[in-house]
């Protein structure tokens, strides 16, 4: 079974940039979040600028390019996945106290206003724009958050509303709001459960190309290096 993506636009429009991109595996029963600002030399732009120039099959081929090989996508504009959301309420794990500094309004920017949101131990109810702050929230008051701390909130969130029952054909309400390339990728994302294995491509490195901070995929252990570890955790575990 072909993988399936699903994209969603950081603002209500078509041009906008995908900024949560999830790779979703059946076969291999695995969701895997790419981040946004993955250097893709086929665009060479960040991965989240291919669907605004090029739409759904650019971003499948930037996505091919770097190692994710898919057959369709599903991409939502914000207000699609907002309306989706509207009265939802899930609770969701807090590991550790959650301090961030976030916009006034979920699409303005921090240097326009902000307010400290925070989630405290052991979890948190959220509705409203709790929910989105949660989703989206990324500039930690100590200065240290980053967006994969984002990413493994989000892989959260997901497994919370999955479990509970979610019914997530309520962001394709509105069909002007969501727009698919290749096959039918809904039967294939119907099959997705809570127990997968959600995980975040994180093995990559900072660098600054043509200007801008980007990050780039670091180069695949060697062989000996990856047996080395397995012969570790197998003596750890005994």
């Amino acid at each position: 079974m072909a993988a399936v993506v699903v994209a969603i636009l950081d603002r209500d429009n078509w041009t906008a940039n995908t900024d949560i991109i999830v790779v979703v595996d059946v076969a291999r029963r695995r969701l895997t979040w790419v981040p946004r600002d993955l250097w893709s030399p086929l665009i060479n732009d960040r991965v989240n600028a291919a669907f605004a120039n090029g739409g759904g099959r650019l971003l499948l081929d930037a996505l091919a390019e770097l190692g994710f090989a898919a057959g369709s996508v599903l991409c939502l504009r914000r207000s699609a996945s907002e309306a989706a959301l509207e009265g939802a309420s899930v609770t969701v794990p807090v590991d550790q106290p959650l301090d961030f500094w976030y916009p006034l309004t979920p699409t303005s920017r921090l240097e326009d206003g902000r307010a400290q949101v925070s989630f405290r131990p052991p979890e948190e109810a959220l509705c409203g724009v709790r929910l989105h702050q949660w989703i989206g929230a990324r500039t930690t008051v100590d200065g240290q958050g980053t967006d994969f701390q984002r990413m493994r909130r989000q892989i959260v969130f997901l497994r919370a509303l999955i479990a509970q029952g979610f019914d997530f054909r309520r962001a394709l309400k509105d069909q002007e709001l969501a727009r698919i390339t290749g096959e039918d990728p809904l039967p294939l994302l119907a099959l997705v459960r809570a127990n997968w294995r959600m995980q975040l491509h994180d093995w990559v490195d900072d660098a600054v190309i043509d200007g801008k901070m980007v990050l780039v995929a670091r180069k695949p252990k060697p062989w000996w290096r990856r047996q080395l570890r397995r012969l570790r955790q197998t003596l750890k575990g005994r």
